[in-house]
């Protein structure tokens, strides 16, 4: 059993249209299914992530007010994290066409299969050729719940989202820091300017009382001179 199910399961190369198809479905699932969980894993890091994010805002890290931690992840998702979202998906089309193209290929030799000069036991070869055009149907199947189980278990979907999270709370966190900074500088500015203010009145009522002064002493000696000459 295990033995006709691994033959089953294996491409087989006849020269023919169909193992050549069989041969260009497999590979592209086995790269599929091989490569995209090394790229994942090479990519969809808080680095990756914040480059992204750096990208996005022009070096800023400034995100509009109402940003969600799902809309940034989804913002920030590398490339192979989107492939991902729709590879598995993909696989199982790709494997469903490649059988049905089969299929059409192997039912377009069945008329002459059936035809009255062919003997009876060349009907059971047909059925036997459109039972293997399962085949890339199963591998389809296959690479879906491979990539599935994959994806699953490396959780990147749901790090990217708590790391979205965080970084909006961070991001929160120094535009608070900032505003704040910015509000005791307009505080310092303010009290600097009140300050000016007060001297330079100050610095004015000091030079008008010194005028004034001045202006008095200048009437007392006019007025003791004036007393002088009367006597």
């Amino acid at each position: 059993m295990n033995k006709s199910v691994l033959d089953f399961l294996m491409p087989q190369w006849n020269g023919a249209v169909d193992g050549g198809l069989q041969l260009v479905v497999a590979l592209l699932l086995l790269a599929l299914v091989i490569g995209l969980p090394l790229l994942l894993a090479r990519s969809a890091r808080p680095a990756q992530w914040e480059a992204r994010l750096g990208a996005l805002t022009g070096g800023r890290l400034a995100l509009p007010a109402p940003t969600t931690p799902e809309e940034l992840s989804q913002a920030v998702a590398t490339a192979p994290e989107r492939w991902a979202q729709v590879a598995p998906g993909m696989v199982l089309m790709l494997g469903l066409l490649g059988s049905f193209v089969g299929l059409g290929l192997a039912l377009g030799d069945t008329a002459a299969v059936l035809g009255p000069q062919q003997a009876p036991g060349a009907l059971a070869a047909v059925i036997d050729a459109l039972g293997a055009k399962f085949r890339m149907a199963t591998w389809g199947i296959l690479a879906y719940l491979i990539l599935k189980i994959c994806i699953t278990l490396s959780a990147r979907e749901q790090a990217r989202l708590a790391w979205s999270v965080s970084t909006l709370r961070r991001l929160d966190t120094e535009q608070a820091h900032a505003r704040a900074q910015l509000e005791a500088q307009d505080r310092q500015r303010l009290i600097d300017a009140i300050t000016h203010s007060g001297n330079a009145l100050l610095a004015a009522q000091q030079a008008e009382a010194q005028r004034a002064h001045l202006r008095h002493a200048e009437l007392m000696d006019a007025l003791q001179r004036q007393t002088a000459r009367s006597s």
